[in-house]
């Protein structure tokens, strides 16, 4: 019996899988083991497409850093002491201002500041974005959707990102341009970005010729980034790589080195997929969850099951995406509401859900109530052990199942073994 740990909230849940019916444990290759200082010395000293960042920034200039949410794992206290112990003596701590790229996500908890920045809270002013206020429109997109950003970003002398590179199931890959839209964009400019998901090319691992992707580089151009501060962290949430620089060329490396670390190859799909969100917080709730679900999506049996492990303390997530479960009998009817009301952000993950269980039968192990959890058409589970108990029953003994202990920073791609 082979006993798998899975990341679930702050804490693990174990998983028993006879060793005869495990396909696999898709986990992706080690990083090279480093600390978070030398990883970032290395990315300081060697900056890709730029020259000395700290000399980008004058004295006097107004400064805007573009963090990441509560919703994302990066190490942003750390990044940013490490940056501006390099870049103190060019500027005024009252010349600088942290923005919270929350994008449309709830603004982040007093406790859940105070994870991110520690004492940085007390040091530098930190604003939170507010997709619906303090919005100024810097320009529009080839496409034609107004760019609305927010004021400090737009109104700051240099603007630095600090942020982490993964996937993302319709932008491609997370990191870089992302901190601009849609973290800190208005909901109508991320709404209609985000609203040509159903184009071919919106798909996980693809940037270049992905229109979500493409815009939102457009827009992270039209501010004018000065560097970004991107890293990527192992399947352990340790810093891989820092990569220091260009807004293209920088994070071309950092999504080269995720792609060697967490693009899996998979001989064949499997009857069961168990897959675990990653844990704390990017189970926060299902809405942030559900880019695991995606992953195991590519790796499951059309008729398969799927176990998700994730918490969800905060529940759904997304008001839109709640209500177009609720106002649905079947997953037939989010179609039918897309159809009818078109794109909304929220909705968006509703019918990528939705597509989903025409794939495979869906099994959820939460904190959520079983009855609300079965208004998204997924089936509560109480432990690991009754889904497999289920999957033997449908599939037969020979079963095949496959494990993705951090299922939304692993991507399979089905193929020959390598």
């Amino acid at each position: 019996m082979a006993r798998i740990k899975l990341p679930y909230g702050k804490s693990l849940v174990e998983i028993d899988v006879p060793e005869d019916n495990l396909a696999g444990i898709l986990t992706g290759n080690h990083a090279p083991g480093q600390t978070i200082e030398r990883a970032f010395e290395h990315a300081w000293k060697n900056p890709i497409g730029i020259e000395n960042p700290a000399e980008l920034i004058k004295p006097g200039e107004r400064v805007v850093f573009v963090v990441t949410d509560h919703t994302r794992s990066t190490p942003t206290r750390e990044i940013f002491s490490l940056l501006w112990e390099r870049i103190h003596t060019n500027v005024r701590p009252d010349n600088v201002v942290l923005i919270v790229a929350t994008g449309t996500h709830r603004p982040p908890t007093k406790e859940e500041l105070k994870a991110m920045f520690g004492d940085l809270l007390d040091r530098f002013r930190i604003e939170i974005h507010d997709c619906d206020n303090d919005l100024l429109q810097i320009g529009t997109s080839k496409r034609g959707i107004p760019i609305l950003l927010n004021r400090h970003v737009v109104e700051a002398d240099r603007v630095v990102t600090i942020g982490h590179i993964g996937t993302h199931y319709y932008a491609g890959y997370s990191g870089g341009r992302k901190n601009i839209l849609p973290g800190v964009a208005g909901r109508e400019t991320i709404e209609r970005n985000h609203a040509q998901l159903m184009d071919p090319g919106c798909e996980a691992c693809v940037y270049r010729g992905n229109p979500i992707s493409e815009e939102m580089s457009e827009a992270a151009r039209m501010v004018g980034i000065d560097f970004i501060v991107d890293c990527v962290l192992d399947r352990q949430g340790q810093v891989g790589l820092v990569v220091i620089g260009d807004l293209e060329e920088a994070h071309a490396v950092g999504r080269a080195f995720w792609d060697s670390l967490f693009r899996v190859t998979v001989s064949e799909r499997a009857d069961l997929v168990v897959v675990s969100a990653g844990g704390y917080p990017k189970d926060i709730d299902l809405y942030q969850s559900y880019k695991a679900l995606y992953n195991a999506g590519k790796a499951v049996k059309r008729g398969g099951m799927i176990l998700l492990v994730a918490a969800c303390p905060d529940g759904a997530g997304n008001d839109v995406f709640t209500d177009w479960a609720m106002r649905s009998k079947h997953p037939q009817d989010v179609f039918d509401i897309f159809a009818r009301e078109g794109f909304k952000l929220g909705g968006h993950k509703a019918l990528y859900l939705a597509k989903d269980l025409q794939r495979a039968e869906i099994h959820l192990l939460s904190e959520m109530n079983h009855s609300y959890v079965r208004r998204f058409f997924l089936q509560p589970a109480g432990s690991p052990a009754e889904v497999l108990n289920a999957a033997r029953k449908q599939f037969g003994k020979d079963y095949r199942v496959l494990v993705m202990p951090h299922g939304a920073e692993t991507f399979p791609v089905i193929g020959p073994a390598v």
